[in-house]
């Protein structure tokens, strides 16, 4: 059978396809789209390179500020396993970290790591490296030193301050561990940096603006069991009274009490005074000197009254075993009531610890201290007038964070 016959116009145009020449372009545009493709994955590649980089970065910051507040045999550890956390196998990526603590306290951190490509692969290439530096420093703890601790978690109104009471203490503060209600109450305005309260409940009257922050994170007793502790056997079993005049007074263990009646002026010599079982009184217009000394009451019995007009200029060794310290007691003792009947124109210097004693300052109580710290159960303020500072035997809070850092790169 023979073929069939096409016809005119379809010949023409096969013979046309066969002999053009124009599909050079085609190959020409082939050729060229190549680079641009790979242009185009390359950038993806770099991006993706990129974004990788940025959070090797932020890794590695915050590996070494969580690091630098540690102490400094934790640092680089703490720095490694915030990375790891952070970081380590992200996007598949091939990761290498180092930290080193300065002898400046800072402490850097570097990293490395390859990021596999997709369309740089076709080239040759098959990752992208990248790293990351940072240094950080810790901040400096800025604290706030506390002259006024008052112990006692179950008294209600275990702060008290009624009208007429000054308290100035523009630098320190005031803790209340009461968690009563109300846990202090205020009839007047103290000058103190602030007032914490552990408590959620206080009571200001009369338009008082104390500057108190309830619910506070109040400090715990710094001093609980870390004080020294003294032979209590009697060196002085007889009482001790003076009638006017000028008189002194050496250290030893008085079990039967100093009692000082009219006038006079009283010098205690250096050393260490512990009062057992019956307490020293001051009474009227006496003026009482001490340098160097420490008053240590063994138990609830013992104790220093201030009654009338005294004047009493009291400071604590500043070296040795009692350095700073001015009053104390051991802890444990049952809570007894500790009145301050009105002194005039008295300086304590050095730490009055005495936890379980509920002081109450009655009449005109005229205090000047330029270093002191108080530890009591409660405290009432009457008609007082005092000017205090921090004492050498701190205690302080922090003003914000536990810790606090910087990137210094």
């Amino acid at each position: 059978m023979s073929p069939p016959i096409l016809p005119e116009r379809l010949r023409t145009r096969s013979r046309r396809f066969w002999q053009a020449q124009d599909g050079q372009i085609s190959m020409i545009f082939a050729i060229a789209i190549i680079p641009i493709v790979v242009a185009i994955g390359a950038a993806v590649d770099f991006s993706k390179s990129g974004d990788t980089k940025a959070q090797l970065q932020k890794a590695v910051d915050a590996a070494v500020l969580a690091g630098v507040i540690q102490p400094s045999g934790q640092q680089v550890s703490t720095a490694t396993a915030v990375f790891k956390g952070d970081f380590g196998g992200r996007f598949g990526t091939s990761v290498s970290a180092n930290f080193t603590a300065n002898s400046d306290g800072s402490l850097t951190g570097s990293a490395t790591a390859t990021v596999p490509t997709s369309f740089l692969n076709v080239m040759g290439t098959t990752s992208l490296g990248i790293a990351a530096t940072a240094t950080a420093k810790a901040g400096a703890q800025t604290t706030t030193p506390v002259c006024i601790l008052l112990v006692s978690t179950l008294n209600s109104q275990s702060l008290l301050v009624n009208s007429g009471a000054q308290l100035n203490a523009p630098s320190c503060e005031v803790h209340v561990l009461s968690t009563q209600s109300p846990a202090a109450m205020f009839n007047a305005t103290l000058n103190v940096k602030r007032i914490c309260v552990k408590g959620s409940t206080v009571t200001k009257n009369g338009g008082v603006t104390p500057p108190v922050e309830t619910s506070c994170a109040a400090i715990s007793d710094p001093f609980a069991g870390k004080l020294p502790t003294p032979s209590t056997t009697c060196t002085v079993s007889s009482s001790v009274i003076k009638n006017g005049g000028t008189a002194s007074l050496d250290p030893g263990v008085y079990c039967g009490g100093v009692t000082l009646n009219g006038t006079g002026t009283l010098t205690l010599n250096p050393g260490l005074y512990v009062i057992k079982g019956s307490p020293f009184i001051f009474n009227s217009g006496w003026t009482v000197n001490g340098t160097g000394v420490t008053f240590y009451f063994a138990d609830s019995g013992g104790s220093i009254t201030f009654n009338g007009n005294v004047t009493a200029n009291l400071s604590a060794p500043t070296t040795g075993t009692y350095a700073n310290i001015l009053m104390y007691e051991p802890n444990g003792l049952s809570t007894t009531n500790l009145p301050i009947n009105g002194t005039s124109g008295s300086s304590y210097t050095g730490l009055i610890y005495l936890p379980s004693r509920n002081v109450t300052i009655n009449s005109v109580s005229n205090v000047s201290s330029n270093s002191v710290t108080m530890v009591f159960n409660t405290l009432i303020l009457n008609a007082t007038n005092w000017t205090i500072a921090p004492g050498a035997l701190s205690m302080s809070v922090a003003n914000g964070p536990a810790g606090t850092a910087f990137l210094s790169r």
